[in-house]
């Protein structure tokens, strides 16, 4: 089943997400997504008769730019996420995915771009991204959309991603949400 154009009615009503989409899509990063949990939870918050940003306390933004240096990259990031929270009531989590095989000791593969990065996190629904502006949004979901209209937490299984990781994200949004559907991790499936 095709859930686009639900997914974007909804969005759309979101009208706070879409004035930082907007503020967004001036700042110029390459190849960059408003992604992750301001995005599917504003679905989750629709179906539960929410205000659409409840519970959602950071917006995460991610690009790709090799161009800069990985030190100029942060921050620049520290500086746009200032100046974003100041101007939205949220906290800013901005992010070059180019340089973020650098982190937690450098043992994860580098992504190719920021579509690499999305369809590696943790869980299918927190697997998505929105680009463009209000008046033209483009997603990207590489695992469909159907786990987010669902609410069914899927995992994905990749050399970044375990168990542990896996079940702190679960336990976090089953504090907030209501009738998710979990699908456990199996540890005997191998990672990718």
């Amino acid at each position: 089943m095709d859930r686009k154009n639900d997914f974007l009615k909804i969005l759309k009503k979101n009208s706070e997400l879409m004035f930082i989409l907007d503020e967004v899509s001036v700042l110029n990063l390459p190849n960059y997504y408003l992604a992750a949990g301001s995005v599917f939870q504003t679905v989750w918050n629709y179906s539960d008769g929410n205000n659409l940003m409840t519970g959602i306390h950071d917006i995460d933004i991610v690009y790709f730019d090799k161009k800069i240096s990985a030190d100029s990259s942060a921050k620049n990031d520290k500086k746009l996420e200032k100046v974003l929270s100041e101007k939205f009531p949220y906290q800013f989590d901005i992010h070059n995915e180019a340089y973020m095989h650098l982190w937690h000791n450098g043992n994860k593969v580098p992504y190719k771009n920021t579509e690499n990065a999305i369809e590696r996190w943790i869980a299918t629904v927190h697997a998505v991204g929105i680009s463009g502006n209000s008046r033209n949004i483009e997603i990207f979901a590489p695992y469909g959309l159907e786990d987010i209209f669902t609410k069914t937490i899927r995992p994905i299984y990749h050399v970044d991603n375990n168990r542990i990781l896996y079940e702190n994200k679960v336990a976090r949004w089953q504090e907030r949400f209501s009738n998710l559907k979990i699908i456990e991790w199996l540890d005997e499936i191998k990672n990718l």
